[in-house]
C-alpha cells in the first residue's frame, strides 16, 4: 500500500532577492554608480534593524552592452553592472517595509520573495507519521474487504518527502514598483501556507 501525509504550516522566514542594475559608458563608471546605490540600500536596510549577517550577495556581473548597426555591426555602447543581494528576514511583517526602503534607496529590481521555514524537520517528520498512518488504514481496509487478517509490516519505503517554499516572483515586482510610486503605500505581503507532503510505501504480511 501507499500512504500520503500532508501538513500545512505558516512560513516563519522570508528571503528577498533585490538589487541594482546600472549602465555607463565605462565599466568603472557603471561599477561606481552601482556601488553607491548598493551602499544606500544596505544603509536603508540597516536602519530597519536588519543585521549584516542577514544580507549576502547572491549575484554580481559586469558585461558589455552592444547596439546593432546595419553598416558597422555590433557597436559597444557601454557597460551594465548588476548586483543582487539576498535578505533573510525572520519577521515576516517587515518584508513589505524592507522592499519599499530598498527601492527608495535605489534598488532597481526585486527578483523574488521566497517564504520558507527556519526549521522544516519537525514538519517533515509529522508528514511522514501521517503518511504511515494513512498507509496502515488503507491496508486494514483492504485486508478486511478481502476477508483476511493483517499481519506485521515487512517493508517500509520513503520514496518521496517534499517541501516546496512559497515564491512570489513577477507579481512581487509589480506590487513593489507600484508601491514605490506612492509614498503613503506599503507593498502588501500575504504569504500563503506552505505544504509539506510525504509518501510512504508499506508491505504487510497477511495472517
Amino acid at each position: 500500500v501507499q500512504g500520503e501525509g500532508v501538513v500545512q504550516v505558516e512560513p516563519d522566514r522570508a528571503h528577498i532577492n533585490l538589487g541594482v542594475t546600472t549602465e555607463a559608458p565605462s565599466a568603472e563608471e557603471a561599477q561606481i554608480k552601482n556601488a553607491n546605490n548598493m551602499r544606500n540600500i544596505l544603509a536603508a536596510l540597516g536602519e530597519l534593524g536588519i543585521k549584516d549577517d542577514a544580507i549576502e550577495t547572491s549575484y554580481f556581473n559586469v558585461y558589455p552592452v552592444y547596439r546593432y548597426d546595419q553598416e558597422r555591426g555590433n557597436q559597444l555602447t557601454g557597460y551594465r553592472v548588476s548586483n543582487t543581494v539576498s535578505v533573510t528576514l525572520d519577521k515576516l511583517s517587515m518584508v513589505g517595509e524592507a522592499i519599499d526602503s530598498a527601492i527608495k534607496a535605489g534598488a532597481t529590481n526585486v527578483d523574488s520573495v521566497n517564504f520558507t521555514l527556519a526549521d522544516e524537520k519537525p514538519w517533515l517528520n509529522e508528514a511522514m507519521v501521517l503518511a504511515v498512518e494513512n498507509a496502515r488504514k488503507k491496508a486494514e481496509l483492504l485486508a478486511s474487504a478481502a476477508g483476511v487478517k493483517l499481519g506485521p509490516v515487512m517493508i517500509i519505503r520513503d520514496p518521496s518527502t517534499q517541501f516546496q517554499p512559497y515564491s512570489m516572483g513577477k507579481e512581487m515586482r509589480m506590487m513593489a514598483m507600484a508601491a514605490a510610486g506612492d509614498a503613503s503605500s506599503v507593498t502588501p505581503i500575504a504569504p500563503g501556507k506552505l505544504e509539506i507532503r510525504a509518501v510512504v510505501e508499506m508491505v504487510y504480511a497477511l495472517d
